[in-house]
C-alpha cells in the first residue's frame, strides 16, 4: 500500500492563483527529475483543474504529495484538489468522452484525466474531490526531510508569479510539444510507408505459412497413424513372449537350472519393458490423433488418494532410500472425470519422482484452489531439472542426463503422455524445479469434466484488445459479442498507452508479439492494479520458465492454438469480471 507525504499546498481564490498552482506543479515535477515532457503534462493537468475550480466553484485548494510504495521508495507525485462548489453534472459522460457541450465544458477535465497515470474524482452538490498521480520512474529513495524543506523554502521565496512570464513559458512548452508531435508524425509516416511496401510480402508469407501448417498437420497425422498401427502389430508377438516366459519360469514343462532361470527372467523383464513402451506409444498416438475417448464417472477424491497411496507403496521396495507420503485431502470431493486417465497421469509423475530421487522423499498433495478445480502436486527432493531442460522433459523420447544417476528405467514417453492426458481432461501440467534440490509437478484440472457453457455477462465492462493482428482482434470481438462488452482495440503498444491511461479498461487482452514495444515490457510498465486486469493472449510458444516469470504479473496466460481456447478465454474473463465487480 502506498503512503503519502505532504509536499505543499496552494489555495485557489484569484485567477493568478491558477498560474501559481501550475508553476508549483511544474517545479515539483522538475525537482523530482521528471522529463521536460512529463513536467508539462503534470503542469497542464493541474492548470486545467485549477481553472475549473476558479471558474465553476469560485475557490478551492490543491495539496501536493510525494507517494511511496511498499518498499518505502518514491513512486509518484500526487495531488488532491478540493472545492465546495455545486458539483459536476454529467460527470460519467464527460469522462468517457460522450458528453458534447457548446461551451467546451468538460474538455479540460477529460484532458487532465488523460495526462495523469491515475485519476479519481468524486463529485456531489456539496463539492468535488479529485485525486491524481504521475508515476516517477524508476523508483528511487524518497527525498530527505532537509531536501523537502529546502524545496518548500524555495517556493516561498519565489512568492507571487508573473502571468506574462508564465505565458512566455507556456509558449516555449508549446514549441517543445509541437516538435515532439512532428517527430511522432514523421515516425508514423515512415512506418506506414514501410508497412505498405512489405504488405505484399506479408500476404505471401501468410500463404506459405498456411501451406506449411497444413503439411505439418498431415505429417503429424501420418506419424500418429504409424504409431497406432505398429503398436497394435507389436502387441501379439510381445504377448506370446511374455506368456511363454511365465510358463518357463513356473516350471510347467520341467524345472530350469539356475542359469536358465536367469536367462528367462532377462527375457521376461525385456518383454515387460517392451510391452510398456508399446502401450505408451499407443496411448500417445491416440491422444495426439484425438481418437482417445474420455469416460467421465463420479468418484470420491478420498478413495482416489488411497489408490495412489497403494501404488506408491508398491514402488517403495525398489527404492529403499526414498520415503513416500500421499497426503489425504483436507475435505472429500466428488469428481466427475475419467479416473483411469487421471490415475495414469499421477502414476507417471510418481514413478518419475521415485526414479530421479536417489535418496530423499516423495510427497503427493491435493488442493482445491477454487470451487471448480483441483490441483495435484507431486514433489520430490531428487536431482532436479536445469531451467534450460524444463521444457524438453515434455518432448517425446527426451531423456535428460542427471549427475549421479547412471541408469534410469523408462522410455521418455511418460511426461509427454501425462501432459497430453492432462489437456484431454481439460487441465494443464506444469513444473518448477531447482537443479540439485528437487522438482514439483502441478496438475490442475476441473472437478467436473462435463462443463456447460459459461454464464458470462460483460455488459458495461470495458475490454481492451491489444493485438497487431487484425484477424485475431476480429475473432475475439465476435467471440465476446454475445456478452455485450465495450470493446476497444489497439494494434500496438504505443496506441494502447493512451487507452490504458484514459479509459483504464476493466479487462485487457494482451498479445506478446507487438511490433513496437514488446507485450511483456508493456505489461511490466503497468501499475499493479492494471496488471491484475491483464489476460496474456498469445500464439507465442512459452517455456515453463517464461510462464513462471509472467504469471505473477497478470491474471492469466492463454495460448491461442490450445484446443479449448474459446472456453478458457471466456472462463478467465468471467473470473476477472466477477473479481472486478466485487472490488467495485
Amino acid at each position: 500500500m502506498s503512503e503519502r507525504q505532504l509536499l505543499t499546498t496552494v489555495s485557489i481564490r484569484e485567477e493568478v492563483d491558477v498560474v501559481a498552482c501550475r508553476q508549483c506543479a511544474k517545479r515539483a515535477a522538475s525537482w523530482l527529475g521528471m522529463s521536460p515532457l512529463e513536467q508539462i503534462r503534470v503542469a497542464t493537468s493541474v492548470s486545467e483543474l485549477a481553472r475549473n475550480i476558479y471558474q465553476y466553484a469560485g475557490q478551492g485548494v490543491f495539496h501536493f504529495y510525494l507517494l511511496s510504495d511498499g518498499r518505502g521508495l518514491l513512486s509518484a507525485l500526487g495531488f488532491e484538489a478540493r472545492d465546495k462548489g455545486p458539483g459536476i453534472a454529467n460527470l460519467d459522460r464527460i469522462l468517457d468522452g460522450s458528453y458534447v457541450s457548446s461551451t467546451g465544458m468538460g474538455i479540460g477535465l477529460r484532458g487532465a484525466q488523460r495526462l495523469m497515470d491515475e485519476f479519481e474524482i468524486e463529485s456531489s452538490p456539496q463539492g468535488t474531490l479529485i485525486r491524481a498521480r504521475k508515476r516517477v520512474l524508476p523508483s528511487r529513495p524518497l527525498p530527505s526531510r532537509a531536501s523537502i524543506q529546502a524545496f518548500q523554502d524555495e517556493l516561498r521565496r519565489e512568492g507571487a508569479v508573473d502571468p506574462f512570464e508564465e505565458i512566455q513559458v507556456q509558449g516555449e512548452e508549446l514549441v517543445i510539444t509541437t516538435a515532439e508531435l512532428l517527430a511522432k508524425q514523421q515516425e508514423l509516416e515512415a512506418t506506414n510507408l514501410e508497412l505498405e511496401n512489405t504488405n505484399k510480402g506479408v500476404v505471401a508469407l501468410y500463404s506459405e505459412l498456411e501451406k506449411t501448417a497444413q503439411e505439418l498437420q498431415e505429417a503429424s497425422e501420418s506419424k500418429s497413424r504409424f504409431f497406432s498401427n505398429m503398436t497394435h502389430e507389436f502387441r501379439t508377438p510381445i504377448n506370446i513372449i511374455e506368456n511363454i516366459s511365465k510358463m518357463l519360469l513356473s516350471g510347467v514343462d520341467g524345472a530350469l537350472n539356475s542359469e536358465q532361470l536367469k536367462q528367462v527372467r532377462f527375457i521376461s523383464d525385456a518383454a515387460t519393458e517392451l510391452s510398456q513402451l508399446v502401450n505408451e506409444l499407443l496411448d500417445l498416438a491416440e491422444a495426439q490423433s484425438g481418437r482417445m475417448d474420455v469416460m467421465p464417472a463420479r468418484f470420491n477424491l478420498g478413495g482416489f488418494m488411497q489408490q495412489l497411496q497403494q501404488f506408491s507403496a508398491s514402488l517403495a521396495p525398489r527404492y529403499p532410500q526414498v520415503t513416500c507420503r500421499v497426503h489425504p485431502p483436507v475435505q472429500d470431493v466428488t469428481l466427475n472425470t475419467d479416473g483411469n486417465r487421471l490415475f495414469q497421469i499421477l502414476r507417471n509423475l510418481i514413478s518419475n519422482a521415485f526414479k530421479y530421487t536417489p535418496k530423499g522423499h516423495v510427497e503427493v498433495r491435493v488442493f482445491q484452489p477454487d470451487a471448480d478445480h483441483l490441483e495435484f502436486v507431486v514433489e520430490d527432493s531428487g536431482v532436479g531439472i536445469a531451467e534450460q531442460d524444463q521444457a524438453r522433459v515434455f518432448e517425446e523420447f527426451c531423456r535428460i542426463r542427471s549427475p549421479g544417476l547412471t541408469h534410469i528405467e523408462g522410455t521418455g514417453l511418460g511426461l509427454p503422455l501425462a501432459r497430453k492426458l492432462a489437456t484431454l481432461l481439460r487441465g494443464r501440467l506444469s513444473l518448477t524445479s531447482t537443479l540439485g534440490q528437487g522438482s514439483r509437478f502441478y496438475l490442475t484440472l476441473p472437478i467436473s469434466y462435463e462443463q456447460g457453457e459459461v454464464e458470462l455477462s460483460l455488459s458495461g465492462t470495458t475490454v481492451l484488445v491489444i493485438d497487431d493482428n487484425e484477424a485475431d482482434r476480429y475473432v475475439v470481438s465476435r467471440l465476446l459479442e454475445p456478452y455485450d462488452p465495450v470493446i476497444i482495440e489497439a494494434e500496438d503498444s504505443r496506441s494502447s498507452i493512451d487507452k490504458l491511461q484514459g479509459v483504464r479498461p476493466d479487462i485487457i487482452l494482451l498479445d506478446l508479439d507487438l511490433p513496437d514495444i514488446s507485450g511483456e515490457d508493456l505489461l511490466a510498465s503497468m501499475d499493479e492494479g492494471m496488471r491484475r486486469r491483464v489476460i496474456v493472449n498469445t500464439s507465442k510458444t512459452l517455456s515453463e520458465a517464461e510462464r513462471a516469470r509472467l504469471a505473477p504479473l497478470c491474471h492469466a496466460i492463454l495460448s491461442k492454438p490450445q484446443p479449448d481456447y474459446d472456453e478458457a478465454l471466456l472462463r478467465s474473463m468471467d473470473n476477472l469480471s466477477r473479481r472486478h465487480a466485487h472490488e467495485r
